[in-house]
């Protein structure tokens, strides 16, 4: 019996679905690829902490273990407050 007469009922369409996943698995053995550049090599070589920011730390780290290190509150206070007012 025909139910369908334009189409084929030995045509089956999820028999071509079946084979589509051999056809990716081959696609999927291509591998990536990572270009790094000149710039970007020379960042990671240079990637020590510049000496004014170390002689800052040490001069923080002398401070603090001294005792001469003093946070003033009214710049924490006005941080705290500017960074809770722009939100």
């Amino acid at each position: 019996m025909k139910i369908n007469r334009y189409g084929n009922i030995s045509n089956n369409p999820y028999k071509q679905q079946v084979n589509k996943p051999a056809e990716n698995q081959q696609q999927q053995v291509k591998q990536d690829k990572i270009q790094i550049s000149k710039e970007a090599l020379e960042m990671q070589k240079n990637n020590s902490v510049s000496k004014e920011r170390t002689e800052k730390i040490e001069q923080l780290r002398k401070d603090i273990e001294s005792g001469n290190y003093h946070v003033d509150s009214g710049k924490v206070a006005k941080k705290f407050f500017d960074f809770w007012t722009k939100s």
